[in-house]
């Protein structure tokens, strides 16, 4: 499978950018048509904060607030995205080709940015959005879970500082789970590009199915050259050791698949999915 169409939220913030020109990067090196899509908010939503004792005249300025404030975010991302697009070298066009010059176009939406996005997430190939830090943890953590949950389709995980190039080497946490399976699949193409390959397997969190080694063989019929790199938790979290582990083999990405465990197990033990959606400082590609 190609990965034609990369889909990014388009915020309007400083969080937003890594993101966006994160999916430019990757967009070039697959030869990917970018899709950018900026999620406004129903004004009339604020009223679900308004409290006892307010006018009519407060919830219409609440209401023109609310507006103001997303047109200037809707202003700031049709702007963000011409930048990126000169910057990246790609054509703005909605028009489906394959030329000598990339392309991408933007699309603008209301209604609540997890929601829009997860489902439009289901007619793309790839989503990418940067990991949220301060003010915005909350509102895109929710959005992080429902493009993962939700989409059906792999999502990208930028870390908040962004990053300088596609990824020459990629590392792949295996378990043996279909997360992991479908996670592999979709990274294929990645897979193709890269010029290194480990696969890390976490002894204890392996569950019933196909072992590393079978991933390494089965990557070797699509002319993917892997090593295997297996090793014990030693009471550390199985998150924290995919990531310094493929920190440790000098990976710019990890693929791996996104709650994969039971959800008692991740209450006790914790989850491994969400360790990268906290602290991962690599790029991770997710899929459930």
């Amino acid at each position: 499978m190609e990965i034609r169409k990369i889909l990014v939220p388009v915020t309007g913030t400083d969080g937003g950018r890594p993101g966006l020109d994160a999916a430019f990067r990757i967009a070039r090196f697959l030869d990917s048509h970018v899709e950018g899509l900026h999620a406004r908010r129903n004004a009339r939503d604020a009223l679900a904060y308004v409290g006892e004792g307010m006018t009519g005249a407060m919830i219409e300025e609440l209401i023109a607030s609310a507006e103001k404030e997303g047109e200037t975010l809707a202003q700031r991302a049709r702007r963000d995205f011409a930048e990126a697009c000169e910057t990246a070298g790609f054509e703005q066009t909605e028009a489906r080709r394959r030329g000598d010059k990339p392309t991408a176009h933007l699309r603008l939406e209301i209604g609540r940015a997890d929601e829009i996005i997860a489902l439009a997430a289901r007619v793309a190939d790839m989503v990418v959005i940067a990991r949220p830090e301060g003010d915005d943890d909350i509102a895109w953590r929710a959005v992080l879970e429902s493009t993962l949950l939700e989409s059906g389709r792999p999502l990208l995980v930028v870390p908040p500082e962004g990053i300088a190039t596609p990824p020459g080497n990629v590392a792949v946490g295996w378990n043996g789970s279909a997360e992991a399976a479908r996670a592999v699949a979709h990274a294929m193409p990645i897979l193709a590009h890269a010029e290194r390959v480990t696969v890390i397997a976490v002894e204890e969190g392996m569950m019933p199915g196909p072992t590393a080694e079978d991933l390494v063989d089965y990557l070797a019929w699509h002319d993917v050259t892997a090593t295997l790199h297996s090793m014990r938790s030693e009471h550390r979290s199985t998150g924290d050791l995919l990531l310094a582990d493929a920190k440790a083999v000098g990976a710019g990405m990890l693929v791996m698949g996104a709650y994969s465990h039971s959800r008692l197990r991740r209450m006790i033990f914790g989850s491994a999915t969400e360790h990268m959606l906290s602290a991962a400082d690599i790029s991770v590609l997710m899929m459930n």
